[in-house]
């Protein structure tokens, strides 16, 4: 054999085939189990100070030997697995391999193992040993060894109430209930045993009984029966150690006992008032079907009132069949109804004749019952549980639903507020302290529940509205067609004013050149014969002569005052072609040499055009001062300066020339101050000269804003050549 070192090493002991020490290896075998044994003592002694190094100052966890102790560990106190030594009777051997003890102080869970040397016997006195666990609800023993005292005494059960075991306080203790039974069944899954399942309702609950039986058993007959129960309270969780349920660990069908048979009870006395009777038995029903949702709930008419049954059977019933239910009464929103309830068919009768709905009686006799009422149809939805309907009765607002599976393509043909009758199943919603009626429900069996009895006029609000929007469409589409005909005209206007402003210009041109032709023509002759008899008789006659040069310059003269006369209205092609402040500089550029004169032309303010005699007027009176500057005062520097304000429009024309007394009037035969005078007296302005003789001149003209204020200006005729003036 071998031993396996501190180290690694191997100590062996020397055997023969046979198992006996050879006679000539003694001496090496007695030192080799000398060896052995220094080394297995070396062993023990590392193992122990491994040991004391790992918990230097740890002090055993003290035996807890009654349940009531280890009850009253905390799961994270129970997980550090406290030795258990306790005495007791096993008072459920199920679900094996675990069962329950208890002892004189309470009982606990234990889990059990599985090995064959621990029998777990109902009613065993028995003494446990092993360790606490925290359980998944309350703490619980983990048995590691397990030894029968013989033959105990099961402890007397206390008889509690439904709401004591609420709290979870007494998980794992034998007690007594008394319920009536709702469900019976075989569970074969849940636990190794073959088990019977049962819902008991007690003291305003329920809960679930499991016991273990050898072999399946109908036991359906005890449905409805009073029954005293005795067993071990389990405790149902969630995986956050929460309670959601009370089992009941009843430990063989001797523990259970039948008190009372089940009842009938008329429907007029279904939860009323009845004294010394506070558990709720099943009761027996027979009425006519008025509608049924299959496989969740049947509405039956029995003596004259509708009644609502929850069921889970699916059999297909027809409107009119006889039916018998069978169920367990329970409150409803506004009248009592049956739950858990299983019917058969008996017969078929007359369909249920459906009730007039009135607000003024109890809503309750509505509720389960065939009604029918005239309403309005205000809206119409789809939803995924059915066709929904909003109809409006009187002050009130009805919700009328119709099952998805049923065609609703009648319901959704029929027009938004009109009058239908509708007849269905009622269903009324209480609410409050005081369970008043709140709300009226209709549920709809089919399309043919609402027939249309009026429709409204086509002159509704809706109706009147897409008129009234069509009408305005309408009118603005005229209004728009009209500023485009409008504009259209005004164009063709201006073409017209314009054609004819251009006839009145060509007549204008054709009267000046005729007044030239009568006139300056004529005249122009006269000067040339005067000027010929003047040559003629200049050297025989110097009289003669001296009298026609006279005549001559007097005919100039006239024949300048009437050109002038003829081109006083011409508009000048600048301001045709530009505004303002445009043929101002260019119409003074020709006029100074460029070579002797330097010319400064400021312009201020916004420039705005200004009605065409103005700015012609304007224009010549600028024209007119730098003429008289370059020509007559032999300037140098002339400045012009055309300033536009809110109130009025000024023209200066400033010089350094040789000047002249502004005072005295003009020479004979210079008509230049003359033609600006009158210009601006034209204007509604006054011509301001001021002069001295080797100061320069300036010439300054002011208009009023009133003086053009009430012209209209017409941008699209600025290329008219005739001035209007």
């Amino acid at each position: 054999m071998q031993l396996m070192l501190p180290g690694g090493s191997f100590a062996g002991v020397c055997m023969s085939k046979r198992g006996t020490i050879s006679s000539s290896s003694r001496t090496s075998c007695a030192t080799a189990a000398r060896v052995f044994l220094l080394a297995a003592a070396t062993f023990v002694v590392h193992a122990l100070n491994i040991q004391a190094l790992a918990q230097p100052s740890a002090k055993p966890l003290p035996t807890l030997t009654h349940a009531e102790e280890i009850r009253r560990l905390t799961p994270e106190q129970a997980a550090l697995g406290y030795p258990v030594r306790v005495r007791g009777v096993i008072t459920m051997d199920a679900p094996a391999p675990d069962f329950f003890v208890q002892d004189a102080t309470a009982g606990i869970y234990v889990e059990g193992s599985a090995t064959p040397k621990f029998p777990h016997l109902l009613g065993q006195q028995v003494e446990l040993e092993g360790i606490t666990g925290p359980g998944k609800f309350a703490p619980v023993i983990r048995e590691q060894s397990l030894r029968e005292l013989g033959k105990g005494v099961l402890p007397k059960g206390q008889l509690v109430s439904f709401s004591e075991l609420a709290d979870g306080q007494r998980d794992s203790q034998w007690v007594r209930m008394r319920g009536i039974v709702r469900s019976v069944a075989i569970d074969p899954d849940s636990w190794r045993e073959t088990t019977l399942a049962m819902r008991v309702a007690s003291g305003g609950g329920e809960f679930n009984v499991r016991v273990p039986i050898s072999k399946a058993q109908d036991l359906s007959s005890w449905v409805d029966s009073e029954v005293l129960i005795e067993g071990v309270c389990g405790s149902l969780y969630n995986t956050n150690r929460q309670l959601t349920g009370i089992l009941l660990y009843v430990p063989r069908l001797s523990f259970m006992r039948i008190e009372a048979p089940a009842g009938e009870t008329a429907l007029s006395d279904l939860l009323r008032f009845s004294a010394g009777q506070g558990i709720r038995h099943r009761v027996r029903v027979r009425g006519v079907v008025g509608y049924q949702q299959l496989g969740n709930a049947l509405f039956i008419e029995s003596q004259g009132k509708g009644l609502r049954v929850l069921t889970q059977q699916s059999t297909p019933l027809e409107i009119g069949d006889l039916v018998e239910v069978l169920g367990f009464p329970a409150m409803g929103d506004s009248a009592p109804m049956l739950e858990d309830a299983v019917f058969h068919r008996i017969g078929h009768e007359k369909a249920p004749e459906p009730v007039q709905f009135n607000l003024a009686s109890p809503w309750e006799e509505f509720d389960g019952a065939v009604v029918t009422t005239e309403a309005k149809l205000l809206n119409r939805q789809p939803q995924p549980d059915g066709l929904r309907l909003l109809l409006q009765y009187g002050d009130m607002y009805i919700d009328a639903s119709l099952p998805p599976a049923t065609s609703a393509n009648y319901l959704s043909s029929i027009p938004l507020n009109s009058k239908v009758r509708i007849t269905g199943i009622g269903l009324v919603r209480s609410g409050g302290l005081w369970r008043v009626p709140e709300s009226f429900r209709i549920l709809l069996r089919s399309p043919q529940d609402v027939m249309v009895l009026s429709t409204p006029s086509w002159w509704n609000l809706r109706h009147t509205l897409w008129l009234l929007g069509i009408t305005a469409g309408v009118l603005l589409m005229v209004a728009a067609w009209m500023v485009v005909l409008r504009r259209r005209l005004r164009e063709q206007m201006a073409i017209i004013r314009q054609k004819l402003k251009s006839g009145a210009v060509l007549e204008e041109r054709n009267r000046i050149a005729r007044e030239l032709h009568d006139t300056l023509e004529q005249e122009l002759a006269g000067i040339t014969m005067q000027l010929d008899l003047a040559v003629d008789c200049f050297q025989q006659a110097p009289r003669v002569a001296e009298q026609a040069l006279e005549t001559a310059r007097d005919m100039s003269r006239h024949s300048m005052v009437e050109a002038r006369r003829s081109v006083w209205d011409l508009r000048c092609q600048l301001l045709e072609d530009g505004d303002l402040v445009s043929a101002l500089t260019q119409i003074v550029e020709p006029l100074v040499p460029r070579d002797r004169v330097q010319v400064e032309a400021k312009f201020e303010g916004s420039p705005v055009r200004l009605p065409r005699p103005v700015e012609m007027n304007l224009l010549r009176i600028g024209q007119e001062a730098v003429a008289n500057a370059v020509k007559h005062g032999q300037a140098r520097q002339i400045s012009i300066e055309l300033r536009y304000a809110a109130e009025w429009v000024r023209l200066t024309v400033s010089d350094d020339g040789q000047g002249f007394a502004a005072d005295q009037p003009s020479p004979t035969g210079h008509f230049g101050l003359l033609d600006m005078h009158e210009r601006a007296q034209s204007m509604g302005s006054r011509l301001m000269v001021e002069s001295e003789p080797g100061r320069g001149t300036r010439v300054s003209v002011q208009i009023p804003a009133r003086s053009y204020s009430n012209e209209l200006i017409d941008e699209e005729l600025k290329a008219n050549t005739y001035s209007g003036g």
